[in-house]
């Protein structure tokens, strides 16, 4: 089973019941899921930038960062399988495009950092259509809409 260790405070405008409703429903699935934590950092633009900056070479905001302990054959530190950073302003942002609310949004991109941080990629582009039918298929299991994921890689 994956938890979210939420590290940060969460805005009082944050409703993270959505975010805990796709977690249960990621953990009900079919998927061959490690078992640990995930510790989750909710930020601001100029801190994802810096972090982006710094440990993916990327001097741009994005939406979330993640940092897995179990690429590549690594093992849990601690019963932590990875961080993650998502940046609540571009979460806003994204919400209000896609017509949802910010709770949709942070759970679409819980999942899509989760799915990242357990070996999930999206490089190519038979990748990326993947991704995108498996994080669609899990939203509608958690009663969430699913908007169009905006590729950048």
């Amino acid at each position: 089973m994956i938890e979210i260790d939420i590290a940060s405070e969460v805005p009082a405008n944050l409703n993270v019941a959505p975010m805990d409703q796709l977690v249960a429903v990621l953990n009900k699935s079919e998927l061959k899921l490690p078992t640990g934590r995930i510790n989750l950092a909710f930020m601001d633009d100029d801190a994802i930038q810096a972090a982006n900056r710094e440990y993916a070479g990327n001097d741009y905001a994005t939406d979330v960062l993640s940092f897995s302990y179990i690429e590549d054959g690594g093992e849990a530190i601690s019963g932590t399988l990875g961080d993650m950073m998502i940046s609540l302003e571009t979460a806003n942002r994204q919400a209000s495009q896609a017509k949802t609310d910010l709770g949709t949004e942070v759970a679409l991109l819980t999942l899509h950092g989760v799915l990242h941080i357990v070996g999930y990629d999206h490089s190519e582009l038979a990748e990326r259509e993947a991704l995108d039918a498996l994080q669609a298929s899990l939203m509608q299991a958690a009663g969430l809409v699913y908007r169009n994921f905006a590729w950048t890689s």
